[in-house]
């Protein structure tokens, strides 16, 4: 892609010019020789008679109106390859500008793609940061290159539909790339479900899938899955009944896909596909994909039944269903409708959530990856809700629906065969009440902060009044989620930290067990210092009044912090601390910031991102200073344990109120400015000590 050349795509669109134009001289008569207008007004104002009227007249006329229909495809042709040769272009841009990006992010990037960090670690958490970061550019990489095949695609597939007949030159009249996708993907989507007939046959039989088959709907979905045309196409070439019953076949049970690597590798490639286009297809609003929707929704509380399967209760279509909602932005108003029927079938089954473990279900596997189960359809219908922040955010900010998901029911973890042991509906829950509270996809990499709605604010309140409430039973999986949530809201979050006597926009209680929960790991509370240093930063930065106010408040922030600390460090023993990952904690800072998800600098200064990056990176100098070589963490003073975050701070705060502070006694030098922040930071760990009632 990167070296690709247009020179044979730019001799076509000119040849293709030509044509075009000459087709359109002969059709409208703007030209000197053929007149095909001329001669149909002729024809038919002309009178006939004998044989010539019925044979003669019918054939000039439509002679003529061929010379139309071929003006048109001839248009339709030049328009195709020039759509296709701007989008190829802008696609090799953006590979171009995104190598160029990750070159200066220090990766390595080969001429056949292959992509390594250009640093090596022996701390196994940077290293992982490392993994993850390579990981992420491939996606970026291959995205752009998923685009540019399917730009590809739809204009071979478009040319070819559009010539298939050499004698009818009717129906092709394209103006624009809209136009090309909507006929390639109608055809593609007859195509799919083809194919998806053909692998139903199959496993119905009991016989082993043709891998060929299930890689041509692979690679046509991955082309089309964003397409309208071809997810309505296959919706209505699909029934909602058979559309559940395929994937119900195709998935099999865990250990079998797992065993066959490279059919498991296909079939969560095949899942993730299915999932985006349904995705597509729930956004459809005709009476026929309304219809279709619905349709969906009533198979919810019915077994999806097919003999040959070993689970000892068929799956219902919620299972099935949820299972294939992790990728993609359902429609909203599909999600309001699912969630309703979902949530009654839910109580109806009763126990809290725990009889999608029983029931015989616990041998349902709907998912191939072997990092999960399936059982519990709150996993996948969780994850679609974090993808459209905006129903994830109806979802929290009515009380009702808050209650029921984060008091009223729970969570069970998988079977422990899973890879890693992690809860994945407890992980699903935690991105659905970050991205209802904050308005954010949590899984996008390009989500940027935004000033909170009224319904974002009401939601966030929600879930922190219910989940504070918690206290130690907080699901460790939400831990994370908790911390980018406070961060999210840092100005509310840091309004409250700094404020005496509780007169802060939130509950201080409430917000010091959160804070103290997010404290046990070492990502959640890196997550949550990050946040609130750009929190006081800002605040030192925009304080015209009185600066001394900033000190005091930013002061009281960190002491804050530094308490919620002390008190999960005390809920530890020496072997969780170790086990939590304190000694790579460096691996961890700068998770917030680089997210882009907290409340951005305030515009006052040119140099405002490396003040931020100096005072995170003395944070975390301060803190790999406390923790021991065994893993463990030192308790000590707010303002020892912060010595190089308080020097940072007060060189930021002189820097921004010298004239101020130059005649007034204990603001004049770095040391009397530094002094103030750690008095502010002890008294701030008192003030919460005392909301703790230690």
């Amino acid at each position: 892609m990167s070296e690709l050349k247009f020179d044979k795509l730019d001799t076509a669109i000119t040849k293709w010019k030509g044509i075009k134009d000459e087709f359109d001289k002969i059709a409208s008569g703007k030209g000197e020789g053929a007149d095909v207008v001329r001669m149909e007004k002729q024809a038919t104002s002309a009178h006939w008679t004998g044989d010539a009227a019925k044979t003669g007249k019918p054939f000039v006329v439509k002679v003529a109106r061929e010379f139309h229909d071929a003006a048109n495809e001839a248009k339709s042709i030049h328009q195709a390859i020039k759509l296709a040769r701007q989008r190829l272009h802008k696609h090799q841009s953006d590979l171009h500008k995104l190598v160029e990006d990750l070159r200066a992010d220090g990766l390595l990037i080969a001429s056949d793609g292959k992509i390594t960090d250009s640093m090596c670690y022996a701390d196994e958490a940077k290293q992982q940061a490392s993994d993850k970061k390579v990981k992420t550019a491939k996606v970026q990489i291959e995205k752009i290159l998923r685009a540019a095949a399917a730009t590809q695609h739809d204009l071979a597939d478009g040319l070819r539909l559009l010539v298939k007949d050499a004698h009818d030159f009717s129906g092709a009249n394209w103006d624009s790339y809209d136009d090309i996708k909507k006929v390639v993907g109608g055809a593609d989507a007859k195509k799919a479900a083809d194919l998806i007939k053909k692998l139903s046959k199959e496993a119905a039989d009991g016989d082993s899938v043709t891998m060929t088959n299930l890689d041509a709907l692979n690679d046509l979905a991955e082309l089309q899955r964003n397409n309208p045309a071809f997810a309505e196409g296959l919706a209505k070439n699909l029934p909602a009944k058979d559309t559940l019953l395929f994937w119900r076949m195709m998935s099999g049970d865990g250990p079998e896909v797992i065993t066959r690597f490279e059919y498991g590798k296909q079939m969560v490639r095949l899942r993730d596909n299915l999932s985006l286009t349904l995705a597509t297809a729930s956004r459809g609003k005709s009476l026929e994909m309304m219809k279709w929707k619905q349709d969906l929704i009533n198979q919810g509380g019915m077994p999806i039944f097919y003999p040959d399967m070993h689970a000892r209760h068929d799956p219902v279509g919620f299972q099935v269903m949820s299972s294939l909602m992790g990728k993609g932005k359902f429609d909203k108003d599909f999600l309001h409708d699912y969630e309703e029927k979902l949530r009654a079938f839910d109580k109806k089954l009763g126990d809290e959530g725990k009889a999608w473990s029983g029931f015989g279900w616990d041998g349902t596997d709907l998912d191939p990856s072997s990092l999960g189960r399936g059982s519990d359809p709150m996993t996948g219908f969780l994850q679609a809700a974090s993808h459209n922040p905006e129903f994830a955010t109806d979802l929290f900010k009515d009380k009702e629906t808050a209650d029921y998901y984060l008091n009223d029911r729970s969570y069970e973890p998988e079977d422990p065969y899973l890879e890693d042991g992690k809860n994945r509906a407890a992980e699903a829950l935690g991105d659905a009440i970050y991205a209802g509270g904050s308005g954010l996809n949590p899984d996008d990499p390009n989500a940027e902060y935004a000033e909170h709605t009224a319904p974002q604010t009401e939601a966030f309140h929600n879930i922190f009044d219910r989940l504070a409430a918690k206290k130690d039973d907080l699901m460790p999986e939400l831990r994370g989620d908790v911390a980018h949530l406070l961060g999210n809201h840092g100005t509310e979050v840091h309004a409250t930290m700094s404020a005496p006597l509780g007169e802060g926009p939130l509950n201080e209680a409430k917000l010091l067990e959160l804070s103290k929960q997010v404290s046990h790991t070492p990502e959640g509370y890196a997550t949550l210092n990050e946040a609130m240093n750009r929190a006081v930063v800002n605040d030192i930065l925009t304080e015209q009044k009185d600066p001394s106010d900033a000190i005091t408040r930013t002061g009281r922030t960190m002491g804050f912090l530094e308490e919620a600390r002390h008190q999960a460090i005390a809920d530890q023993t020496a072997d969780e601390q170790k086990e939590a990952g304190w000694k790579s904690f460096g691996a961890y800072a700068g998770a917030a910031t680089a997210l882009r998800l907290i409340p951005p600098l305030a515009p006052v200064a040119g140099h405002l991102d490396l003040t931020a990056f100096a005072l995170s990176r003395a944070y975390t100098e301060d803190e790999q200073a406390r923790i021991a070589a065994d893993g463990t963490v030192m308790n000590i003073e707010a303002s020892k344990a912060r010595n190089n975050q308080l020097t940072e701070l007060a060189k930021l705060w002189r820097e921004q109120h010298g004239d101020w502070a130059q005649d007034r006694e204990g603001y004049i030098t770095d040391y009397g400015v530094k002094d103030q922040f750690g008095r502010a930071a002890d008294h701030g760990k008192d003030e919460a000590e005392r909301i703790a009632g230690r």
